[in-house]
């Protein structure tokens, strides 16, 4: 059993996506729960009217690690698996290659998306799109997705390497759909969670660092076009 967990701040397009392709992929028992940073949007409201999803709606914007930390406490099930509000699974059978790569080697405590070199300078070596662990794991550990010097996620790579147990670092792999920018990743060689960029960022702004709004509206529009997208939607 698992419970999925979500922090949503004005992302209504995405977080829909993330819902409705949770409701079409996944067949092993599970929660949804989304935790709403006070979004003006249409999402909250949107997600309020959703039976399967548990809405943890907040009165103010505490940010993404902290969001996820409240998620995590109010989670029901043994495993958790975070995903970014702009990431949407792919297809069937996505949970049990989950389970099956977590549960490989008895050593490992976390499975997430790999970023760049451990070892470089300033390494950011997984990314918090997606992590997947045991609950008891994560609370009984002190763990926490609040970045402390680190970006949010980044943290608990090196907490559960600590600990002496090992990151399953999943790698984005080949484009799966074609113009859009952002990370497909991989499990058993077919593509399973799609993880797209700044779209929570990008709210009443027009550029971050050098992406511009106007590019970034774009490459939505290529993602949104999407056959399989539009299946999901549907």
């Amino acid at each position: 059993m698992i419970s999925i967990v979500a922090v949503n701040y004005n992302s209504r397009d995405w977080i829909q996506l993330l819902v409705k392709s949770v409701r079409k992929f996944t067949t092993a028992p599970h929660e949804l729960i989304i935790v709403d940073n006070a979004s003006e949007d249409g999402s909250k409201e949107w997600l309020a009217e959703q039976s399967d999803v548990s809405l943890m709606p907040l009165s103010a914007n505490v940010g993404h690690g902290l969001g996820l930390n409240t998620g995590i406490d109010k989670a029901q099930y043994r495993y958790i698996l975070v995903l970014d509000a702009d990431s949407h699974l792919q297809r069937v059978g996505w949970d049990y290659d989950l389970y099956r790569l977590y549960n490989q080697d008895g050593k490992t405590r976390l499975v997430a998306a790999g970023g760049g070199d451990p070892n470089a300078p300033n390494p950011k070596p997984i990314h918090a799109c997606f992590q997947f662990f045991e609950r008891r794991f994560f609370l009984d550990n002190g763990l926490s997705f609040v970045p402390n010097a680190y970006d949010v996620g980044r943290k608990n790579y090196y907490d559960t390497i600590r600990l002496g147990y090992n990151v399953v670092r999943v790698m984005a792999g080949v484009k799966f759909y074609p113009g859009a920018y952002g990370d497909e990743y991989y499990f058993d060689g077919k593509p399973t969670i799609y993880h797209h960029w700044y779209s929570s960022r990008m709210w009443k702004k027009e550029q971050i660092d050098n992406y511009r709004k106007s590019d970034f509206e774009k490459n939505k529009r290529a993602i949104f076009a999407q056959p399989l997208v539009k299946e999901i939607l549907a």
